[in-house]
């Protein structure tokens, strides 16, 4: 993109003589501006981009994009300010016009649960025919899903993009940035109620992508939770299914029980064809995840194999179910965050691959869940009720309402605190499972864990 195209977006006409400046990047952070970039000031919770303009200009931005006065001596320095009424927005349109100039397919995701996994493992997937650009991590909120987008190659013919919302409004402003070729919807769960409502409210919050489909865009949407589905066909009447309970479904996807090592045994039937195989990890949630992978593929011409092929190449990202054996212990790093869905699919999982082994958990609480807080950690004690792990250690002011379900939780340590208490245990052979929302930074427990498990092995 050039200034023109730049200052034409914004605000519809372009000044004499930015056609010939090219931008190089566009930045949010003034610190990695270097010759070239375009600077859009955001204004956040703890820091205000504005303030940082001027150090930006000294570092080479060729433009500035603001919603509120500079110092006069940007300009005056010959670095074009482009004034816009909120710079967040203005990423979120400059990202829109990129993507237009590219004419890169884009395929969106959103859900409750597996977002992330489920962008990966398709990106794996369609990397095979494709050169695909994806979010960072979890870059998909108002700011991280055009930075992510902005940040794709211009000659990449398709984009994956997820999309996360808290908020009933959120997808109305992620959506017309996206506008996708296909939007994929993974599932709903009683995650974010605190913004969304309640599972109505989040049905019809993530359906509503729907309605920023391209012309002639492809719905790919979960059978397995009714009002999902419901909200979905009012709004796209003919979305194409998956399912992990419905075989009749064009895309089913069944586990068919664990492996060695972690690993998982998977059938896969779609209208190209079945076949079962194992790939390196283990649960009916990834089921759900291969079926929405194989449907989100068949859309732009890939088969079973190239899934199949795709998910032996799928490395688990840190903190996000990541198994990490450590002598005779299996650590499952699952810590990036945590919604009631999620919560139990991982305990159940964890369940699953400790088979007879000890499973010790080690969970914290649940946030933004609203008015439903307490009675959504009951249901995780009555969850635990039936694993019946060999011990539960609990994070968090929502312990009581666990153990209102389940009695036998105990309270959890500072992470060196426990990880001293660990070496007197005298466990072995045993899977932990660690787990909680992002702000309670059970990631500091994995790693005391793992520094003492290795010390213990040298």
């Amino acid at each position: 993109m050039t200034l023109a195209d730049i200052q034409r977006c914004l605000t519809g006409m372009a000044d004499s003589g930015m056609e010939g400046i090219q931008v190089h990047a566009v930045r949010t952070d003034s610190r990695a501006v270097t010759s070239g970039d375009l600077y859009i000031c955001i204004e956040g919770e703890r820091f205000d981009g504005h303030e940082f303009a001027a150090q930006a200009a000294k570092a080479g931005a060729c433009g500035i994009v603001s919603s509120k006065i500079l110092d006069p001596s940007i300009e005056e320095a010959g670095v074009p300010v482009f004034m816009v009424r909120d710079t967040t927005v203005a990423l979120g349109q400059l990202a829109a016009c990129y993507r237009s100039l590219c004419g890169a397919k884009l395929i969106a995701i959103t859900g409750t649960a597996g977002k992330t996994t489920v962008k990966e493992l398709l990106a794996e997937v369609c990397s095979a025919r494709f050169d695909v650009a994806k979010n960072y991590r979890n870059f998909n909120n108002q700011i991280g899903l055009p930075v992510s987008m902005l940040q794709a190659g211009e000659k990449q013919d398709l984009w994956i993009m997820e999309c996360g919302i808290s908020l009933a409004s959120d997808m109305a402003e992620l959506g017309p940035i996206a506008c996708p070729d296909v939007a994929v919807i993974t599932n709903i769960g009683p995650g974010h109620l605190q913004g969304l409502g309640d599972i109505e409210g989040v049905a019809k919050a993530k359906a509503s992508l729907l309605r920023y489909l391209q012309p002639g865009g492809v719905a790919v949407v979960s059978m397995d939770y009714p009002q999902l589905w419901k909200a979905a066909t009012e709004i796209c009447p003919e979305p194409v299914g998956f399912s992990t309970m419905n075989e009749k479904a064009s895309f089913f996807c069944l586990f068919l029980g664990p492996s060695q090592f972690g690993s998982g045994r998977f059938l896969l039937r779609t209208p190209k064809g079945e076949v079962e195989f194992e790939a390196p990890f283990c649960g009916e949630h990834f089921a759900e995840n291969l079926a929405a992978v194989a449907a989100a593929a068949h859309t732009v011409g890939l088969g079973p194999q190239h899934v199949v092929d795709g998910a032996s190449r799928f490395c688990a990202d840190n903190q996000r179910f990541c198994q990490r054996p450590v002598g005779n212990i299996t650590l499952i790093d699952d810590t990036y965050n945590a919604n009631p869905l999620s919560m139990k699919r991982s305990i159940e999982t964890a369940k699953c691959i400790a088979g007879e082994r000890p499973l010790i958990l080690l969970l914290a609480d649940m946030l933004e869940l609203g008015s439903e807080a307490a009675k959504r950690h009951r249901e995780l004690g009555e969850v635990l009720a039936l694993v019946k792990p060999d011990a539960v250690y609990w994070k968090g002011e929502h312990m009581d309402d666990v153990r209102a379900a389940y009695p036998d939780v105990v309270e959890l340590k500072a992470p060196e605190a426990f990880a001293r208490d660990w070496k007197g245990m005298n466990i072995h052979d045993a899977v932990v499972l660690l787990k909680g929302s992002r702000s309670m930074k059970m990631e500091k427990y994995t790693q005391a864990l793992k520094e003492t498990l290795e010390g213990a092995a040298s």
